[in-house]
């Protein structure tokens, strides 16, 4: 019973932990936002006021509690600070918070769930700084773009080689599993598998190649470069065929977030918005529901 009610104290204190983490890691994210859609290094030199440029102090950069303690201003030109900085951090502290919730990370043992963990906080932390970027810049950096798009491909591929590995190793060393590997069955599941990855990188391919189209089409009046990267990121993360649900999703979104913008005249048929974040979205929701969304499409036919 004591050992059962220190265990479940342990995990909120683990979560809270991980939602702390976040806030400091969103307020990270937001510089990095900043500083890469101005060109300029990440993590050269320390934090100042965008306005009157006086370096900051340590107690003007605590997560969300600077930010309520200064009532929203600079401490030393009293100029209004931008929202995006608690969003940025309340954002990632959250998403940190849940993801570990979603995956159960405190109530497993396995240290594959962890590595997950920290490659699903990576992939979050990486496109909350493209969503920051393009609601405040209208920009996808590329200094963000090329690293992101490197990491998931690289990801994919040491995924499947993890499990290859694994796998063979726990097969030889039983009877049984020496058995599956003389009969080929070992070699099956890899050709499977490795199907499954070129599906996913070729799937990505042509959701690139669609947005490179569109961009043609519409002479870039539409979406840019980065869009298409961005494209060619969320087709390698969420993996076929949840990236073509994410990039649908995206489009919607985007769509129905446009005419709720022309029926209440804020926006004209000219006007264009940064489609980055609506890509963004879809991804996540098709990271969560995707199989349900494809299972009940496919179920109406």
């Amino acid at each position: 019973m004591l050992i059962n009610l220190i265990t479940q104290y342990a995990y909120i204190f683990g979560y809270f932990g991980l939602f702390v983490l976040g806030l400091f890691v969103g307020s990270f994210l937001n510089v990095v936002a900043d500083r890469t859609s101005k060109g300029v290094s990440a993590i050269k030199g320390r934090s100042k006021c965008d306005d009157c440029d006086t370096v900051l102090n340590v107690k003007d950069l605590v997560p969300l509690f600077s930010y309520i303690f200064l009532r929203g201003k600079c401490r030393y030109c009293n100029t209004k600070l931008s929202w995006y900085y608690p969003l940025a951090e309340l954002l990632t502290g959250f998403t940190f918070f849940g993801l570990a919730m979603y995956m159960g990370v405190f109530g497993q043992a396995p240290v594959d769930i962890w590595f997950s963990y920290v490659y699903l906080a990576t992939i979050a932390s990486l496109m909350i700084v493209l969503l920051l970027s393009d609601l405040k810049y209208r920009l996808l950096p590329n200094s963000v773009m090329y690293p992101a798009i490197a990491f998931t491909l690289f990801m994919t591929l040491l995924a499947f080689a993890a499990v290859a590995y694994t796998s063979y190793n726990s097969m030889k060393a039983d009877p049984f599993g020496q058995y599956l590997l003389q009969v080929g069955y070992w070699r099956d599941q890899m050709i499977f598998l490795a199907g499954r990855v070129g599906l996913t990188v070729l799937s990505a391919l042509f959701i690139t190649l669609f947005f490179w189209f569109l961009i043609l089409v519409t002479k870039g009046r539409g979406m840019g470069g980065g869009d298409l990267k961005l494209a060619l990121f969320i087709g390698l993360f969420n993996g076929y065929p949840n990236n073509i649900v994410a990039i649908v999703l995206g489009f919607v979104f985007g769509a129905l977030y446009s005419l709720v913008l022309l029926v209440l005249r804020k926006k004209s048929m000219k006007d264009t918005i940064p489609f980055g974040p609506f890509l963004i979205l879809g991804s996540v929701v098709s990271f969560l529901f995707g199989r349900i969304i494809t299972n009940t499409y496919l179920g109406m036919f």
